[in-house]
């Protein structure tokens, strides 16, 4: 009962207070960000106007004057730089093979050297009957190819290099 007694004596004082407890002063109000249209933040700001600082306008004018004139005297490093240069090498000697193996191994050669070196690639392949179409095999690691081809390169190739 004694505890009764005083919970409600606290609360009847914390009632009591609550109102006592005011601020006197004038709240103060933070700052806030506004939108604001151009002619309100002219009254809000002022006119203020532009003073030219004659040494800073000379600074600015030296430093361009300055970055102007490095850019149009570039200097030329005295570094001496070694070109090492391939003197072009005898071009094979391809008489000793058939015109038609000739030809043959120009195409694989120019195949190689295009932007592309797969086109000297299929132009090898060529004879299997391996096209850019069929090399989806070769992708998935396996490939078709007829044995009777094999065999038929092989005897083109044994020809070509007698001489018939």
């Amino acid at each position: 009962m004694n505890f009764l007694k005083r919970s409600a004596l606290i609360t009847v004082l914390a009632f009591m207070g609550i109102p006592v407890v005011q601020a006197n002063d004038e709240v103060t109000s933070l700052p806030t960000i506004r939108v604001m249209a151009e002619s309100e933040l002219r009254e809000e700001v002022g006119f203020v106007p532009f003073q030219e600082d004659k040494q800073v306008r000379q600074s600015l004018q030296h430093y361009v004057y300055k970055v102007h004139n490095d850019m149009q005297n570039a200097g030329i490093p005295e570094m001496r730089t070694v070109v090492d240069y391939q003197p072009m090498a005898a071009p094979p000697d391809l008489s000793q093979f058939s015109p038609i193996l000739q030809q043959y191994i120009l195409a694989v050669a120019s195949g190689f050297q295009s932007s592309d070196p797969t086109n000297g690639l299929f132009k090898m392949l060529e004879p299997l009957n391996l096209n850019r179409n069929s090399a989806e095999g070769i992708r998935n690691g396996t490939i078709k190819i007829n044995v009777d081809d094999i065999l038929r390169l092989r005897q083109q190739f044994q020809d070509g290099l007698r001489g018939f």
